[in-house]
């Protein structure tokens, strides 16, 4: 291998591929990155063996090869060097990585290539095509719904159902429920229609959209177990969850005995500011409804409280609810829209809350029971 690339470059591709190293497997080689160079330039790859990422970077390439190296290292010592052009040469003898940039000569001792996991075999073309930016906010609007519990597999992930040209993802930890259906670009018959894909692996998905990768492809592997995003030089293959998610559509409430809508903007600001009172077991921030006013409560035995009163278009009965701070922050933050409309049926029943004049996205919490 000797191939000649831009530092800052092959810096920003350490950076996104290094979020599939696995720095504590008992396998050395999953702790370094393939660097395989091409007719396509320096593709540079890392995996732990769930989930792998894979760029390709501009080079000028003299003699083709592969190495593995340390990812941490490599990439210190890359970003280090600014924008002066990195040479790389190996020699295939000690597997020894020489590395030229500016006035630092280096020696990186690397695994060779052939200890290197295969890569996941992407067999099929791609199903689906979606603007990048819109599955960048689907995934965000979701993926912080989803559970942190291994101990539900299932929940951890985020559902991803096609019908016709539309994608929905869903994503619940039991106590809220994110849904978001945007409008795909569907080529042939995909061979699954409904995959669950690891939630922290589509937020790589989401960290790797830029300007420069205006479309996203899917496709789906035909044993059903690897899901593969491509954006231009990039491409993330993930190994999918197996099981049956719960039916999501059964606690969307068909109708609402009291509706609110107001500013998104001003309820989250407020309401960041009151949840600096929540500061009780499940964070809970009260909303006191009615009379045109929804009215922000937080206290705390011993802290303090806070009361925050907000002009509201409201509609039906008035109620009084209470949500863990966070879950309706996270909501809030989510929604992509100048105005929020909140849905109730009573204090016991869950809150939905959607941006108003659409019907793309909803997030539905739980209530707190709160004395």
């Amino acid at each position: 291998m000797k191939a000649t690339v831009s530092s800052s470059t092959l810096s920003g591709a350490l950076g996104l591929v290094s979020r599939a190293v696995s720095p504590r497997s008992t396998l050395p080689v999953l702790s370094n990155v393939l660097l395989d160079t091409g007719s396509d330039g320096l593709r540079v790859t890392a995996t732990n063996l769930d989930l792998t990422i894979s760029v390709v970077v501009p080079a000028t390439v003299l003699e083709e090869g592969r190495i593995t190296v340390p990812a941490r290292l490599l990439g210190e010592f890359v970003s280090s060097l600014g924008d002066a052009p990195c040479t790389m040469e190996l020699e295939p003898t000690t597997q020894v990585l020489k590395l030229t940039g500016g006035v630092h000569r280096a020696n990186v001792h690397g695994i060779d290539a052939v200890e290197f996991p295969p890569l996941p075999a992407r067999d099929t073309e791609t199903s689906i095509e979606v603007d990048s930016i819109t599955l960048q906010n689907a995934i965000t609007q979701t993926v912080m719904a989803a559970s942190s519990d291994e101990t539900a597999p299932v929940l951890t992930g985020v559902l991803l159902q096609v019908d016709g040209n539309r994608l929905t993802l869903a994503a619940t930890d039991r106590h809220r429920l994110a849904v978001k259906t945007i409008d795909v670009t569907v080529q042939g018959t995909p061979p699954v229609t409904s995959v669950i894909v690891p939630s922290r692996h589509l937020s790589e998905v989401a960290r790797a959209v830029n300007p420069n990768r205006p479309t996203v492809g899917i496709a789906f592997a035909h044993a059903r177990n690897q899901v593969f995003f491509t954006l231009k030089d990039v491409e993330i293959s993930s190994r999918l969850i197996e099981g049956t998610y719960p039916n999501y559509n059964q606690v969307i409430p068909g109708e609402s005995t009291t509706t609110v809508s107001l500013s998104t903007a001003s309820l989250l600001r407020e309401a960041k500011t009151a949840a600096v009172l929540a500061r009780d077991a499940a964070n809970p921030v009260r909303l006191r409804i009615g009379d045109g006013t929804l009215t922000l409560l937080a206290q705390t035995a011993e802290v303090g409280d806070d009361e925050a009163p907000l002009t509201a278009n409201v509609q039906g009965d008035d109620v009084q609810i209470a949500f863990n701070a966070r879950y309706m922050l996270d909501a809030l933050s989510a929604l992509d829209s100048d105005e929020v409309l909140l849905s109730f049926n009573g204090s016991l029943q869950p809150g939905v809350i959607r941006p108003v004049g659409k019907d793309d996205y909803l997030c539905i919490i739980m209530p707190v029971r709160v004395a």
